[in-house]
């Protein structure tokens, strides 16, 4: 596992020209950027798992992506990487916040059933399956690298046909469909709320009353559905963000960073850190 502090995200070194292009293809992926230092992007990703393993953290989940998997990674969701075999080989789709938008007007396909993805990333294919997926995967590569003025328009359906496809797929391999309830609802909106306000307010209380329940209620409901409490996501969501600052922002200083994440202080935030981290920003900067 590498601890070069200098390291960073290729999703960040190459921010620019995703929003440029809209949609990237990474096709020759053989590690993990970055070991053990948590992400969050506002992209979607699929990952297609051509070879070998790699062990990590989905929202504070742990996930394991084996040979076969593909994984659909919403925005601004976390991922943390920790191990991967020396075999590894993965092929990435990047799609900007501009394309994701534009996919939702032409097509609600592209984002149906996304939720199934929230709590269990990957999905594992057959070789019939994974043989359908790499040629899709292949497809947006190739219609991807053209200048066509119409190619974002090709690409889209490219995407909706692989989003049909894995919908079909998940019913192939006998794993349940069904819609929404209630509280999977209410899980998907609180996540979302989080990722809107951690800066502006981090109670439960706060969110509570947004969806116009009690806290004691809203709590158990986050609870029992997700085996995780509502302040540990808010708190954990904050922390990452916190983390990301501190490695991939050098030039800013812990006083700015706990600013810009909404805290009244350098020392507030500092406490905030070390409770939830065991360091302190700084030590977390010189570690990492």
């Amino acid at each position: 596992m590498r601890k070069n502090k200098q390291e960073i995200h290729p999703l960040i070194a190459l921010t620019k020209q995703i929003d440029e292009q809209g949609l990237m293809v990474f096709d020759d992926i053989h590690n993990m950027p970055v070991y053990n230092k948590p992400f969050s992007t506002p992209y979607m990703v699929v990952v297609l798992n051509l070879q070998g393993w790699v062990r990590a953290e989905c929202d504070m989940r742990p996930v394991c992506f084996k040979p076969h998997d593909i994984a659909i990674l919403p925005p601004r969701h976390i991922l943390c990487a920790h191990e991967s075999s020396p075999d590894y080989h993965a092929i990435l789709i990047v799609m900007s916040v501009e394309f994701q938008n534009e996919r939702k007007h032409a097509s609600t396909d592209i984002f149906r059933d996304n939720f199934h993805y929230l709590l269990k990333p990957d999905l594992a294919l057959t070789d019939e399956q994974f043989s359908m997926v790499r040629q899709l995967f292949g497809m947006v590569q190739k219609i991807n690298s053209t200048k066509s003025a119409n190619r974002w328009q090709m690409l889209g359906h490219l995407l909706d046909l692989l989003f049909l496809s894995l919908q079909d797929y998940r019913r192939e391999n006998g794993i349940d469909e069904h819609h929404l309830s209630s509280h999977e609802l209410l899980f998907n909106k609180f996540y979302h709320a989080i990722t809107e306000h951690y800066r502006e307010n981090r109670e439960v209380r706060f969110y509570a009353e947004m969806f116009h329940l009690t806290p004691k209620h809203f709590a158990s409901i986050i609870k029992k559905h997700t085996n995780i409490n509502a302040l540990e996501w808010i708190n954990s969501y904050t922390t990452i963000q916190a983390k990301m600052l501190l490695l991939y922002q050098q030039q800013k200083t812990v006083q700015e960073i706990a600013l810009h994440l909404g805290f009244n202080d350098q020392a507030s935030f500092s406490r905030f850190f070390k409770s939830n981290t065991g360091m302190s920003p700084t030590e977390y900067r010189d570690v990492m």
